[in-house]
């Protein structure tokens, strides 16, 4: 069992947490018991872990990820990757105040656009900075049947350890595409045969309202930062259109994780796309 906060695989955890030791490392840091069973689930193995026995032990699902984490413990090849860790270890490794028992890091994915898209939906976030927000969007979108995300470079780090969690597992099912610039934004969107016409953005300035767009057709929508609104280059590339969502009450406008939210499911709604269908 790994007991000491100098331990090298903790130190390699713990650099997990910032942008640098996930670059050089290649992997990123996910932590809790519904996390890393969504992963599992996906088909994805951790590449290292610290588990706990008698934390994972408190609760029927941490008792079940016990279990396939022993299942894989006992093949050769996950032996030396899946490690027995105490409290003090863990606590050392992890990027949240109350570990649950289970710390692992996962390769970052390369994932390769999805071709032959029939009336793709597809959404750009546009210098989103808030890890909450980014979190949220992801789930949304891929609950919603979003098959792809651009992500420009000014948007927070997709795999900073509080998107991953706010995203709930969406890292390992959706399709992301981070650190592009704009000129590979509208490349991508040309391919996917969206641009010019059908590019929306969510703005707090726009005319056009949310639910008056044919969004069973090829699609995608831009959501910016909700402190600064849409930055020039997103005003310039939606070409359909500034959505906006009507307020009844005094709200002035949503953050930007409830705006994709409200129209990616208004578009889902239309494609009669059900949640989790692909």
């Amino acid at each position: 069992m790994i007991d000491s906060p100098s331990n090298a695989i903790v130190k390699e955890l713990q650099a997990l947490v910032l942008p640098r030791g996930r670059r050089e490392q290649g992997r990123f840091l996910v932590e809790g018991v519904r996390l890393v069973n969504d992963a599992l689930r996906a088909g994805w193995v951790p590449e290292s872990a610290l588990l706990n026995s008698d934390l994972l032990s408190r609760t029927g699902e941490g008792r079940q990820l016990l279990h396939k984490l022993d299942s894989l413990r006992a093949q050769e090849m996950h032996r030396q990757a899946l490690n027995y860790a105490s409290e003090r270890a863990l606590a050392a490794a992890s990027d949240t105040k109350h570990p649950q028992g289970i710390i692992a890091a996962f390769k970052l994915p390369a994932w390769e656009m999805p071709t032959a898209i029939e009336r793709p939906l597809l959404l750009v976030c546009d210098d989103v900075q808030d890890p909450g927000n980014l979190g949220t969007i992801l789930r949304s979108a891929e609950a919603a049947g979003v098959q792809a995300v651009l992500l420009t470079a000014n948007c927070v780090d997709i795999y900073n350890p509080k998107v991953v969690r706010a995203g709930m597992g969406a890292h390992f099912r959706l399709h992301t595409f981070p650190d592009l610039s704009w000129e590979r934004v509208k490349a991508t969107l040309g391919a996917a045969g969206v641009l010019p016409a059908r590019v929306f953005a969510a703005d707090t300035g726009g005319v056009l309202d949310y639910d008056h767009v044919d969004w069973k057709q090829a699609s995608a929508l831009i959501i910016s930062n909700e402190a600064h609104g849409s930055s020039e280059q997103a005003r310039q590339t939606a070409h359909g259109g500034l959505l906006s969502i009507p307020m009844l009450g005094g709200t002035e406008s949503l953050n930007s994780a409830m705006a994709a939210t409200v129209i990616l499911f208004e578009a889902a709604r239309l494609r009669r796309v059900t949640v989790g269908e692909r």
